[in-house]
């Protein structure tokens, strides 16, 4: 990615957002199928996938064909860069905002469905590519009209275009920003045309979009790539500790008997600060249905209730905020409710780990409070990212427990309260999928860097909440997160919008 920062004169922040089902022919293929299970009815919201860090590659990359896979799906994608930032842009000042475009491809496994994330066939090490460089906007006047070409093998294999969108580059910049914040540096993928087509390992890919440099790629066996690089680890250098602003900077706190103590040696209140998530977050991976008595409480309302491997889906930082901080109900929603669940910090590189020595490469825990807006949920990619990827609606604190401080992960209790009373109880003893389990099955496909967080799923007991409420997510152990619900009047938004 170093060449396309270099050449766009802008910093690309690591946060691609992809839509997914973006051609209208291919949504119109399902015929009937869009309207029956699982999915129900055909998509309302965009449908859209967070593509995080280590799906990224460059220009050339070497792309990994999984042992037992045929093949791999090449679609071609024009990537749209954020160039300002983007909260509920109208679709008339969306090209604005645009500093401007390259290519990219989402590559992945043959899919059997839309309605669960494809997260082990389409968010593996390097299924991203994009480069080589990125092309102002002022030299690329009609985004919505430009040839695509892939080749495999100096064999032309499809022949499309960016036209025929469900949303076209302003209509979809309107509608991410309507509910997540971009910023600049971000990436939205246009989306790509319909069939996809399929290469094997040993073949090399070309893809041109007409006035952008051409994107390449190898495709090669498992096996036969170059391992990714470990990152540093993330030390923990006391039992307990957080992150916070204060006075104009940046501290490390621990805990005190007063409230919280800086690394300076002053002694505060909890309220006398600004807290921050307690590390530096990476890639937020979110686990769904993974406490039984949770699958039970949505089983009248889940198509699909049988798994034969963890929900998993990602989250994009723009979702993340601390201790005490304020979550926006939108107007006229009916149902929003928080989940409280155990965080798992990782500490150092995961790939391929065996769940017996997965323990070892988790840093600590700290407490999460993920909300979710059930109005908004639809059944493609089920949760999609406007229920579970809202600006500020993944509550991270307020402390990061070292591992060593915690006996066992899977004994703790974990509870929810809302204005002071008790609404939702469990035990991470009730985890479908342990925390070895998780990180045996995410880095089988993914690694995993220090600072990337898995949040392990709630426990039955979600309740609506409302603006002015105060919800406290708490596990024995690990900490007390205190997080107020407020209204879109508290967030200078007019009362009729979403």
């Amino acid at each position: 990615m170093a060449l396309l920062m270099e050449n766009a004169g802008l910093a690309l922040s690591g946060t691609v957002v992809g839509a997914l089902l973006n051609h209208a022919p291919e949504l119109a293929a399902l015929g009937e199928a869009a309207h029956a299970a699982p999915y129900k009815a055909p998509p309302k919201a965009p449908v859209l996938a967070v593509y995080p860090p280590h799906t990224l590659a460059g220009d050339h990359a070497e792309v990994v064909v999984p042992t037992g896979v045929v093949g791999l799906h090449i679609g071609a994608s024009l990537a749209i860069v954020i160039g300002q930032t983007a909260c509920r842009v109208p679709r008339s000042q969306a090209l604005a905002h645009v500093a401007g475009y390259t290519t990219a491809l989402d590559i992945h496994q043959p899919l059997a469905s839309h309605y669960r994330p494809a997260v082990r066939q389409r968010a593996r090490d390097g299924f991203c590519p994009m480069g080589p460089a990125v092309v102002p906007a002022s030299a690329v006047p009609q985004p919505d009209a430009l040839a695509v070409q892939v080749w495999v093998d100096g064999t032309l294999v499809q022949a499309t275009d960016t036209a025929q969108r469900l949303r076209d580059v302003a209509q979809l910049i309107a509608d991410v920003s309507d509910f997540m914040t971009l910023q600049p540096g971000d990436v939205l993928l246009l989306g790509a045309s319909a069939d996809a087509p399929l290469a094997q390992a040993g073949q090399g890919v070309r893809v041109q979009i007409e006035g952008l440099p051409a994107l390449h790629c190898q495709l090669v066996p498992e096996g036969h790539s170059r391992a990714r690089p470990e990152c540093a680890p993330l030390i923990t250098h006391a039992p307990v500790t957080a992150r916070v602003a204060y006075g104009g900077a940046l501290h490390t706190a621990t805990p005190h008997p007063q409230g919280l103590q800086l690394d300076d040696g002053r002694v505060l209140a909890e309220t006398q600060v600004q807290w921050l998530p307690p590390f530096d977050v990476g890639t937020i991976i979110a686990l769904g249905l993974n406490y039984a008595d949770h699958v039970k409480e949505l089983s009248k309302e889940l198509t699909v209730t049988s798994q034969d491997e963890p929900l998993v889906f990602f989250k994009t930082g723009s979702s993340v905020i601390g201790h005490r901080g304020h979550m926006r109900r939108p107007a006229g929603v009916a149902f929003m409710h928080y989940e409280c669940e155990l965080a798992v910090v990782i500490g150092r590189t995961a790939h391929r780990v065996r769940a017996a020595d997965a323990l070892a490469h988790v840093a600590g825990y700290t407490v999460c409070n993920d909300y979710a807006v059930r109005d908004y949920l639809e059944n493609w990619y089920r949760p999609n990212l406007r229920v579970k990827n809202r600006d500020g609606g993944t509550v991270l604190g307020p402390w990061l427990v070292a591992a060593s401080a915690v006996a066992d992960p899977h004994s703790l209790a974990l509870r929810t309260l809302v204005n002071g009373q008790v609404t939702q109880q469990g035990s991470t003893s009730k985890l479908i999928n342990n925390v070895p389990a998780l990180i045996e099955y995410l880095s089988s496909f993914m690694t995993l860097q220090p600072g990337d967080v898995i949040l392990t799923g709630t426990p039955e007991g979600v309740v609506n909440v409302n603006a002015g409420d105060e919800v406290i997510t708490e596990i024995d152990g690990i900490g007390r997160l205190v997080n107020t619900i407020a209204s879109d009047a508290d967030f200078g938004r007019q009362p009729t919008q979403p």
